[in-house]
């Protein structure tokens, strides 16, 4: 199980890693809200324990954030108020449950048990298996008795199976579930595991309880072999996610040889100024032009991965502030700040990008059906097309599946052998999710009465059985791009600055999207009704115009109500965050984290975006 713990205090945050990590949980920690917030919607994790007072983002805004963003994994507060007026306020944010500070561990770990054995449909803390035992209080495995002496990963990847029953997963699918993301190895680490974990279970008198599934990966084996309800998951190219890290060092190292000698001037424009603040010269104008570089630099730094640069820069930009009169002790920082950022000019660090895991997107299509030869042809055609594909022939195995990881289109039957459920109960579900799915029917039924029915629930299309895989695919496409503008993401993108536009679009034209820039708000609405975006980028403050202004005209358009929108600012502050959602944003990023970060942030917005306004349109169509 894999666990997003987010704890500001060192000595808190300590011991619980420690203590979860004994007990054979995968602990990731975030230390501020922003980032706790980022992780959560890049990864997948089984639960987030979320304290509630915490750098920038409260835990509180959090949670709502995350629930408003259709997150359906849950979510355990941590809190040293135990006020019924905050508690309340969790709860009504989204939170499953809450623990008070200061608590007792062994409570701690009885509430992160319930919360799993809840919403992953187990009903028991023992989980039996012919002749083993998995008893997830004591955190242990015993067979026929006699407790087996595995390792933290050897315990979680036989847990990981006892626990899904029915389910495929792929080797890169297994370390994004048992491995710390930062720390991710290669695939083969997970094959030596689960020999290593075969040799044990055999050496203990246990069957083999691991069925290898040819070119698709792991799954536990039924005892008395019956049929199987499949799901499959695709595994991901390593060596694509390595591709992509180099493609991005080496676009922002080229960028940063093109435009090192323009940020030097803007350095040396400092420089003036903090000479003409010692024999105080500087004018108002002046100032105003000294402060608009500043704001520039602390953003352009900051993705050019000079980190230190970006945050004196940002200093620089508060002690520039107009209503701000310095005194003697400031005007002096004010010029060892420059000295600082011109060193950092000079000797720059190496440009790197880190180890976290940005991906192209790649459309998610989840397959219900009990026809397995005609899933498998799907799925092998899904493959052709650059698309990742689940199998599931239940609808139980299909509800943990969306509720785990929501699909971009779902392609659904109607009949199945039970008796109690069908393709029928599952859309009446999907109707009242906050975050809708695409959801195309394709059965053999053909009344007027299902197509009437099916039409109530908000389907995207009702396809009649048999028809050619082009077809179906094309029906898919139409489902994830319903204007059929492209295939392309689009990203508009609007700043000022010319550094962080072409630096932007670089990186989004690295992934495949299709890119506009404007650094003139005056021509705002003439470009975004020509370019149509799945997505837009702005900044915080310009001239004239602001991102907040150009986002409220943005949501108050009917045509553009549900237009994912993301601002890109230097400004980090809780004033212009609370601004930037009242307004209608759908995230907020700091121009000054980590390329790889940013990315990740942004292509999963993209697919958010694309959802939203494929749902968008099918409502309205129905």
């Amino acid at each position: 199980m894999k666990i997003l713990l987010v704890e500001d205090d060192k000595a808190t945050g300590s011991v619980l890693v420690k203590t979860l990590s004994d007990n054979h949980y995968t602990v990731t920690l975030a230390t501020d809200g922003s980032t706790a917030l980022q992780l959560a919607q890049a990864f997948d994790f089984d639960l987030v324990i979320l304290d509630i007072i915490i750098p920038g983002l409260d835990g509180i805004s959090v949670c709502k954030q995350l629930r408003n963003s259709g997150y359906q994994n849950p979510i355990l507060l941590l809190t040293a108020k135990d006020s019924s007026n905050h508690l309340v306020m969790g709860l009504d944010a989204g939170a499953d449950d809450y623990v008070i500070k200061p608590f007792d561990l062994p409570e701690l770990l009885a509430r992160i048990r319930a919360l799993l054995r809840r919403f992953k449909s187990v009903s028991s803390t023992i989980i039996t298996w012919e002749n083993l035992c998995l008893d997830s209080i004591n955190s242990e495995i015993t067979c026929d008795g006699q407790r087996l002496h595995l390792t933290p990963k050897e315990y979680c990847l036989l847990e990981l199976f006892l626990l899904n029953p029915k389910r495929i997963f792929s080797r890169s699918v297994i370390l994004d579930r048992l491995w710390d993301f930062a720390k991710s190895p290669g695939e083969e680490t997970v094959s030596a595991h689960i020999k290593c974990l075969r040799q044990k279970l055999k050496a203990a008198g246990a069957s083999d309880p691991i069925e290898t599934v040819h070119g698709l990966g792991y799954r536990l084996r039924q005892p008395d072999d019956l049929k199987q309800t499949v799901v499959t998951e695709l595994p991901e190219s390593v060596s694509g996610q390595e591709n992509l890290r180099h493609k991005v060092k080496q676009r922002t190292v080229s960028i940063w040889d093109k435009h090192k000698a323009s940020v030097a001037e803007q350095v040396t424009l400092l420089e003036q100024a903090s000479q003409l603040l010692s024999v105080d010269e500087l004018t108002a104008e002046l100032r105003q032009q000294a402060q608009q570089q500043a704001h520039k630099l602390a953003g352009s730094l900051g993705i050019f991965g000079l980190v230190e640069g970006s945050q004196l820069a940002r200093e620089l930009e508060e002690l520039l502030q107009p209503q701000l009169v310095l005194e003697a002790i400031q005007i002096q920082r004010f010029a060892e700040l420059t000295k600082l950022l011109r060193q950092q000019l000079d000797h720059p660090t190496t440009i790197t990008v880190t180890q976290a895991k940005p991906k192209a997107y790649s459309p998610l299509i989840l397959i219900v059906d009990d026809d397995l030869l005609l899933a498998e042809q799907l799925r092998i055609e899904g493959i052709k097309k650059g698309m990742r594909v689940e199998v599931a022939t239940d609808v139980t195995v299909a509800r943990q599946m969306i509720m785990q990881t929501p699909p971009d289109v779902i392609l659904l039957d109607l009949n199945f052998p039970s008796p109690t459920e069908n393709g029928l109960t599952l859309l009446r579900e999907l109707k009242d999710r906050v975050s809708k799915i695409p959801t195309i029917v394709f059965t053999g039924r053909e009344s007027l009465g299902d197509r009437v029915e099916v039409a109530r629930l908000g389907i995207f299309a009702f396809l009649h059985k048999p028809l050619p895989t082009d077809v179906i695919f094309q029906t898919i496409t139409d489902a994830l791009d319903p204007k059929q503008t492209n295939s392309h993401n689009r990203v508009m993108l609007v700043d000022d600055d010319s550094v962080i536009l072409e630096t932007l679009s670089n990186y989004l034209c690295s992934l495949g999207c299709e890119v506009t820039t404007l650094n003139n708000p005056q021509r705002f609405w003439e470009v975004l009704t020509n370019f149509q975006p799945n997505l837009l980028v702005l900044d915080m403050k310009m001239p004239k115009l602001n991102g907040a202004d150009l986002c409220q005209a943005v949501r108050t358009d009917p045509n553009w109500h549900n237009l994912t929108v993301l601002f890109l600012s230097t400004y980090t502050t809780a004033e212009e965050i609370d601004l930037a959602f009242a307004v209608g944003a759908d995230d907020y990023i700091s121009k000054s984290i980590d390329q790889a970060e940013m990315i990740t942030r942004i292509t999963r917005r993209l697919r958010k975006g694309k959802l939203h306004t494929t749902a968008h349109s099918t409502m309205s169509a129905d």
